[in-house]
């Protein structure tokens, strides 16, 4: 499992624009700074999840759920940590890296 340096996962947290990541997912309507939405992780009937655009997370006050875009893709694609970063880097042209690489 390679270990992702510090750089680029930051390279890719910039490249990714969580509210247009999840509106693949959820419909998504502007309220003020944030966008709400029904939430993907369980039913209901009144919007509870709401992303931040400021802070580039996520938070459903039905069932608390949150986090960022990581998380999201983790929990949405049933992946893990390393295979969701792998996902939001294609997601942005970018290649991962080949071998472990280290922050100096």
């Amino acid at each position: 499992m390679p270990i992702l340096s510090d750089s680029f996962l930051q390279e890719v947290r910039m490249k990714t624009d969580i509210a247009d990541l999840i509106s693949n997912y959820v419909t998504l309507k502007k309220r003020g700074n944030t966008y709400v939405g029904l939430c993907p992780f369980h039913n209901e009937k009144t919007p509870s999840f709401t992303v931040y655009d400021d802070t580039q997370s996520f938070y459903c006050f039905g069932c608390g759920v949150g986090g960022d875009a990581v998380t999201f893709v983790k929990k949405i694609e049933n992946l893990d940590y390393v295979d969701a970063v792998k996902f939001l880097a294609q997601r942005a042209g970018m290649q991962m890296p080949e071998e472990s690489t280290y922050d100096d």
